[in-house]
């Protein structure tokens, strides 16, 4: 199995040279062309996907590389798959000027051979399968079995969030972010460490500090500490109302339609109960069934609760720490299997300390 870690490609350069090489292979045997020259293109040259339903940290990265690509003349596309239902990220999106869509049932006529960059995301990972057909590069930060068959790779599970990994591109090329892209990558960068305070690298603190002043900071402060709604406390109380207790594990489901940045919320809110260690929100009403885990026993891995809970009726996976998932469409489970699927999960998790 390929070490994830020590791929020779973690380079920015070397993914520009790559780009260079793929999309201009036949040009290149009677000239060699500029990446600047594909500034008087309309069309896109690249398509950029964070992982699916992406959260701050995806959209965030996404972002900032659409913008350093087209520093290079790189015309690039933002597209992602999966509803996004967080109140935070849809107004950053909206105030940040971030080009990103949807995309529905198919992309637009032209772009389904587009090569394609996953982001914050990886196809082997089942939460982030390519938009197109043509898998050119997976830029990440979470954990796999396997490497994914593509000629760039940039895979840094040591590192709190993916935006750190794109902030090191910008500092490779000796650039500092835009405001809008500095911001961007500030809200990740602290969202997925829990401000600094979960499983951050010195990479992490590194890239904070050299965006920190450039970023509004004060707008992505005021956006993450008022991520709720009082349209939210329904969902709250049916948290506290159907959570269960067994041994370490905080578990509850929510019958009600809830974005998933509440779910996320409330698992870390739990989480800092003193005897709990390992906390389970389940969404299991509307459209799709979201699922947050967290553990903070470094021996129990949120990623495997998740995956062996979920075997054979959806899929999930993330960090030791903090992991998601999905439910398999159509696929409604009663709360008392979901909770005994959790408890077992959690379990097989202690027995193999």
């Amino acid at each position: 199995m390929k070490n994830l870690d020590s791929t020779e490609q973690k380079s920015f350069k070397r993914m520009l040279e790559l780009f260079q090489e793929i999309i201009y292979r036949d040009d290149r045997k009677s000239s060699t062309p500029s990446l600047a020259g594909l500034e008087s293109q309309n069309s896109p040259s690249v398509l950029i996907q964070p992982h699916d339903f992406p959260d701050h940290d995806a959209i965030a990265s996404a972002f900032a590389l659409f913008l350093l690509l087209e520093r290079f003349g790189i015309k690039t596309a933002l597209f992602y798959r999966g509803e996004i239902r967080s109140h935070s990220i849809r107004t950053m999106i909206e105030k940040l000027h971030i080009p990103i869509e949807e995309a529905g049932d198919k992309l637009p006529s032209g772009m389904g051979h587009l090569p394609c960059i996953v982001i914050d995301g990886n196809p082997v990972n089942t939460n982030a399968y390519p938009l197109t057909d043509n898998l050119f590069a997976v830029v990440d930060h979470h954990p796999a079995k396997k490497a994914p068959d593509c000629p760039f790779l940039d895979v840094r599970t040591d590192y709190g969030s993916c935006s750190s990994i794109i902030a090191s591109y910008w500092a490779e090329m000796r650039l500092l972010p835009e405001k809008d892209a500095a911001t961007a990558l500030l809200i990740g960068i602290e969202v997925d460490t829990d401000f600094l305070s979960r499983r951050v690298s010195k990479a992490d603190l590194d890239a904070h500090y050299r965006i920190f002043f450039t970023a509004d900071w004060k707008f992505a402060a005021c956006i993450l500490k008022t991520s709720l709604s009082q349209k939210d406390i329904p969902s709250i109380t049916l948290a506290l109302a159907n959570s269960r207790i067994d041994g370490i594990l905080f578990f509850t489901v929510i019958t009600k339609d809830t974005p998933q940045e509440v779910l996320s919320i409330l698992a870390d809110f739990f989480i800092r109960l003193r005897e709990i260690f390992v906390s389970v929100i389940i969404e299991n009403e509307g459209n799709t069934s979201h699922i947050s885990v967290r553990s903070r026993d470094q021996a129990i891995s949120a990623a495997a609760i998740i995956r062996s809970a979920l075997k054979g009726i959806g899929n999930g996976g993330g960090h030791d720490h903090m992991a998601g998932g999905v439910l398999n469409t159509g696929i409604k489970i009663d709360e008392e299997e979901l909770f005994t699927r959790f408890k077992n999960a959690v379990a097989l998790e202690q027995e193999q300390q």
